[in-house]
C-alpha cells in the first residue's frame, strides 16, 4: 500500500510564514540520520517549518523543551522527529512514551511517526487506547519502541504490568494545556510520570501557555528551554473568522433553534469542504447532526460515547 503524505504540499498550496520560514533551510542541516530523513522525505515534508527548526536542535541535545506555537505549524512533526531520532532500534522496549488528551489525537500522532519512521528498519511504534482489548497491547508490548496512548490506558498497562517504563528516555505531552487542566488527567500523569526513570528528558507542546500548566511542569521538568514564536497572536494566518449575534431566550430549546438556525445559514453561504462543529453536550451534538441530515447536508455525529470501532471506520 502506498504511503499517504504526512505532510502538507507546500509547493501547491498557499501557506503563510507561521509554517514558511524566511530562512531557506532543509531537515539535512539538522544532522538527522539517512533513514529518518528518507523518512520526512516520504512523508512531504521537504523543509522544517519555523518551530521546528528553532525546537528540533535544542530537543536533541536532550534539553526539556516547552514548545509552544499555533495549531498547525508543526509541533506532531518535532517530537515524532527527536524520538525517531532517540531510540535504539536493537532495544525493543518502549523507550519513549508519548501522552494524549484523546484518542483521536492519539491516532493522528501515530500515524505521523509511522509515516516518518516508514525507512527505519525494524521499528515498532504501537496505538494505546481506550476501547481496544488489553491483550492486543500486551502483545504489542513485546516489541514496542515508541508507545503512543492516553493517560488511561497507559497508566492501567504499566500498572498491570504489560508497560515497563525501565528504558524511557523521553517523556511527550502533547496538547499539554489540555492534558494538564484542571479536573482531566492530573492524577493520571503525576502517577505516570512518578513511575518513570528519573533521568529522562521531557517535551509538552501546546498551542497557549496558561499559569496552571506552568506551575504543574515546574514539578515534572529540569529547567526548561521555552520555545515560542509569536506569544502574543495565537490566530493561523490566513485564517478567516465569522460570526453570527444569537438572541437569548427565556426557553433553552428556543436559544438552540435560533443556533441551529444561524449555523444553517452560515454552512449555506461560506464555501467549504469539510466542517468540524463542537458542542458542549453529547445529545445536542446527536440532535444537530440528525437536523443537518435532514436539511441535506451530509453529516455524523462523533463523541465520548462513541464505540471506538466505529471511530476506526470513519
Amino acid at each position: 500500500m502506498a504511503l499517504q503524505p504526512a505532510a502538507h504540499d507546500v509547493e501547491k498550496r498557499r501557506r503563510t510564514r507561521d509554517v514558511l520560514g524566511a530562512e531557506a533551510a532543509t531537515f539535512s542541516e539538522l544532522m538527522l540520520s539517512a533513514p529518518l530523513l528518507a523518512g520526512l522525505s516520504a512523508a512531504g515534508f521537504t523543509r522544517p517549518s519555523p518551530i521546528q527548526l528553532k525546537a528540533i536542535p535544542l530537543a536533541r541535545c536532550g534539553l526539556d523543551l516547552l514548545v509552544q506555537a499555533k495549531s498547525g505549524t508543526g509541533k506532531t512533526c518535532v517530537f515524532a522527529t527527536v524520538a525517531l531520532d532517540a531510540i535504539v532500534l536493537e532495544n525493543p522496549t518502549v523507550q519513549v512514551l508519548v501522552l494524549a488528551p484523546t484518542r483521536e489525537i492519539a491516532v493522528q500522532i501515530h500515524g505521523v511517526v509511522t509515516a516518518l519512521g516508514c525507512k527505519m528498519d525494524g521499528l515498532h511504534c504501537h496505538l494505546f487506547i481506550g476501547g481496544t482489548p488489553v491483550s492486543e497491547d500486551q502483545r504489542r508490548l513485546h516489541q514496542c519502541h515508541i508507545a503512543i496512548g492516553s493517560p488511561g490506558r497507559v497508566k492501567q498497562l504499566m500498572d498491570l504490568g504489560f508497560l515497563l517504563a525501565a528504558a524511557v528516555r523521553l517523556f511527550v505531552l502533547d496538547e499539554a494545556d489540555k492534558l494538564l487542566e484542571e479536573g482531566s488527567f492530573q492524577d493520571q500523569i503525576n502517577w505516570i510520570y512518578s513511575s518513570l526513570p528519573a533521568n529522562k528528558q521531557m517535551l509538552a507542546l501546546s498551542a497557549t501557555y496558561p499559569e496552571s500548566m506552568a506551575q504543574q511542569l515546574n514539578n515534572y521538568m529540569r529547567e526548561p528551554a521555552h520555545i515560542r514564536l509569536d506569544p502574543t497572536d495565537m490566530q493561523l494566518l490566513g485564517v478567516h473568522q465569522f460570526y453570527r449575534v444569537v438572541n437569548v431566550h427565556a426557553l433553552s430549546h428556543l436559544t438552540l433553534a435560533e443556533k441551529v438556525q444561524q449555523l444553517q445559514e452560515l454552512l449555506s453561504c461560506i464555501p467549504f469542504n469539510q466542517a468540524l462543529i463542537f458542542s458542549n453536550l453529547h445529545s445536542r451534538a446527536q440532535h444537530l447532526a440528525n437536523t443537518l441530515a435532514a436539511q441535506g447536508f451530509p453529516a455524523a455525529c462523533i463523541s465520548g460515547k462513541t464505540a471506538q470501532s466505529n471511530l476506526s471506520n470513519r
